[in-house]
């Protein structure tokens, strides 16, 4: 109660009668979307994800090209076939002090390792300690991408001496001041931070699940920023006086995913025909155009499953099933079929579900669409009952094969690659791609694997290419949104006239 009055304080003393904050104020309030972290495949990584509050550094970055940079570690070099070795800066601290080194990342690997989060095939022996700032990581798989898979903020390095679960101890710009559960999420400034420290001295990420609640508090001044902001309300916000609307480049990609091994009812799309009836029946460019809004939410029409940047030229391997109609009435044939639609909470729009019943339905599948809260989808998704799935994934690394590997290959600790694993010959491609060495055959062979998966056995549908986008109160500057939203930076956000 008394937080919930600080924070009703705050916002009364920064805001005027317009909405306007009285400039000397250091707290920001970020409009954020649904708080995930109670999920259970969520709780050991609080303030990692799905929400990364700047506790934890990782070992290496993501650059916004989707580049391994400095992190912790300064230099990083192979160790063939399956590890990496990382030279750490020195002198540096976790915000009580304590010196981060070999101990903290063999303890935060370890516990990625043992509660199955990742898919960096890492083991609880996986990190050697060679010196006090050389170490060695090594996956229980041939895996040269493990640099760049390590950029994930889920294995964001923790102190032993912290609780995950409860009060991670990390070394970044921020530390956590406040966390309840569905509310908010207050972190204040690290002193102890090492370089660049944040002109802010505490950020509060309110949770707002519906996106227009999110656009009145922004509109009332009761927040100064917020995610995930649609087509109508980015344009109306567009032209609402003090309010900046700004988007990242893609960085996203808005994905059917298909239930290939579920148990009945949920086993029709074993049939690769339906599969393919299913893509064929979907005008994907008219979703972008006339759904998504184009350049207005910054939608893009694409055919691969991650940013076509990633994959460079070889992007142009994935050419996805073309929009046909009578194609896809005639592979269905005639007999009902009943499909059951499932929707990421804050990540699809229902809109989008719609326009693909719709479509759907001109090609004689009935589809049945069912909204769930973020743990019944969860639940649902692991134990495989839908047949369809729409999600809003990022590219989180900077391997190029980042999401094949994770939600399709068969030897994914995700729970829900089950369902939708491809073939023997995709893992055969995905493999390749993990143990090639120079970077154009590592995205040639992720291409080849994609193309596999879209226009082969069509088991995934690319809808859209997504950058996510943010409105913001004008006295908000420096916040320069990064493609991947997991990796956005608030070190440089500041409040000012």
């Amino acid at each position: 109660m008394r937080l919930l009055l600080s924070l009703m304080l705050v916002t009364f003393a920064a805001c005027n009668d317009n909405g306007e904050r009285h400039r000397t104020n250091r707290t920001l309030i970020v409009g954020f979307g649904a708080d995930e972290a109670p999920l259970a495949l969520n709780r050991e990584r609080l303030g990692r994800y799905p929400l990364n509050a700047g506790l934890c550094e990782t070992l290496v970055t993501l650059s916004p090209e989707f580049q391994v940079a400095p992190g912790l570690a300064t230099k990083w070099e192979p160790l063939r076939p399956d590890g990496v070795r990382l030279t750490l800066r020195p002198r540096q601290a976790f915000s009580d002090g304590t010196p981060v080194g070999g101990d903290a990342v063999r303890y935060t690997l370890a516990h990625a390792a043992r509660l199955k989060l990742g898919y960096s095939f890492l083991a609880e022996s996986s990190v050697r300690i060679i010196d006090d700032t050389t170490i060695e990581v090594r996956s229980t798989r041939p895996n040269h991408r493990l640099a760049e898979q390590l950029v994930h903020p889920t294995y964001g390095v923790m102190s032993p001496r912290g609780e995950p679960a409860r009060r991670p101890l990390c070394s970044g710009a921020f530390r956590l001041a406040e966390y309840v559960p569905y509310d908010h999420f207050t972190v204040v400034r690290n002193e102890r931070a090492h370089g660049v420290r944040p002109t802010l001295d505490t950020i509060v990420f309110r949770f707002i699940p519906d996106e227009n609640a999110r656009v009145l508090a922004l509109r009332a001044g009761d927040v100064d920023l917020i995610y995930d902001v649609g087509r109508g309300s980015a344009a109306s916000l567009a032209h609402t006086a003090g309010v900046r609307v700004v988007s990242a480049s893609p960085g996203a990609v808005l994905v059917m995913y298909i239930n290939r091994h579920g148990a009945a009812p949920y086993d029709q799309l074993a049939d690769s025909a339906l599969r393919r009836a299913v893509a064929a029946a979907i005008d994907r460019r008219a979703l972008v155009d006339h759904v998504l809004g184009g350049s207005v939410s910054s939608a893009l029409f694409i055919q691969t499953l991650n940013p076509p940047s990633v994959l460079r030229e070889f992007a142009s391997l994935v050419v996805g099933v073309p929009h046909d109609t009578l194609g896809a009435k005639r592979l269905v044939g005639r007999g009902r079929r009943i499909l059951t639609l499932i929707i990421q909470p804050g990540g699809a729009d229902r809109v989008v579900a719609e326009y693909v019943q719709a479509a759907l339905a001109r090609v004689g599948l009935i589809v049945r669409i069912e909204l769930l809260d973020a743990a019944a989808f969860e639940s649902r998704v692991n134990s495989g009952a839908f047949d369809l799935d729409i999600e809003l994934p990022n590219q989180n690394d900077a391997n190029p094969a980042f999401l094949l590997a994770l939600r399709w290959y068969s030897h994914s600790d995700t729970r829900s690659a089950q369902f939708t694993h491809a073939s023997a010959y995709f893992d055969t491609l995905v493999e390749r791609s993990l143990q090639a060495d120079d970077a154009d055959s590592v995205r040639r062979a992720a291409a080849d694997a994609m193309h596999q998966l879209v226009d082969v056995e069509v088991g995934a549908i690319p809808l859209a290419g997504i950058g996510r986008v943010y409105a913001l109160r004008d006295y908000v500057h420096g916040f320069v949104p990064h493609p991947s939203r997991l990796h956005q930076s608030w070190v440089d956000v500041r409040i000012a006239p």
